[in-house]
């Protein structure tokens, strides 16, 4: 793509896109995890009182086994569909880290041009910020992911303790790694310095940038 411009403006509508998509994902997953979070409440509870129940011998820990067979039986099933999900969107991730990837090739072959030209110093000062805060989103999401493949893989594998069951779905719910105010701010921050590229890419300081993209984007 001779264009530097063109990749900059699709990155940026992947990312949301991205970002869409897996909030979407990650709605059902959370809808599958409360529909059997009435199971792990029930087992938890187990361990209280029981009243009159308690002379009947082994009612708690028989109790115990069927709820769990239960809460996996319906758990992982559930948590499978969502990681295939999560698996394809991240084929979509990799071509966004390959994106980033050909922007960051462009800004290092004109920062080799710039010389004493100061617009082309700030050229490349957006785009290394505009790398820098696309790669930081990016992170956000590939870390989220990889424990999701952590969490799904050791309840699969059963035998789990319940109590880690329980904190497993609440960072599964919550997913720590994704900022959503760091999220805002990386993206705005994005947008900033595209609009700022947008003003110096149509010519109105009588640079022609493409002089310096084709090499790179027409590879």
């Amino acid at each position: 793509m001779d264009d530097p411009l063109d990749e900059l403006e699709d990155l940026r509508e992947g990312i949301d896109t991205f970002i869409e998509r897996w909030a979407k994902i990650q709605r059902s997953s959370v809808k599958s995890i409360q529909a059997v979070t009435n199971t792990l409440v029930q087992i938890e509870h187990l361990d209280g009182p029981l009243g009159k129940l308690e002379g009947f011998q082994d009612i708690r820990d028989n109790t115990r086994g069927k709820l769990l067979v239960t809460l996996y039986d319906r758990l992982v099933p559930a948590l499978e569909s969502s990681i295939k999900e999560f698996t394809k969107l991240m084929k979509m991730f990799e071509g966004l880290r390959q994106r980033v990837s050909r922007i960051q090739t462009f800004v290092e072959s004109l920062r080799g041009n710039v010389g004493d030209v100061q617009v082309l110093e700030d050229i490349v000062g957006y785009l290394d910020l505009i790398v820098m805060s696309a790669n930081e989103v990016l992170n956000m999401y590939e870390s989220e992911f990889l424990v999701k493949i952590t969490i799904f893989k050791d309840l699969e594998e059963g035998g789990v303790d319940i109590g880690v069951v329980s904190n497993y779905l609440t960072v599964w719910t919550a997913e720590p790694n994704i900022s959503p105010h760091s999220l805002e701010r990386l993206l705005k921050e994005i947008d900033e310095h595209l609009e700022l590229l947008r003003d110096l890419f149509a010519g109105k300081v009588g640079i022609d940038v493409n002089l310096f993209s084709r090499k790179v984007f027409s590879s």
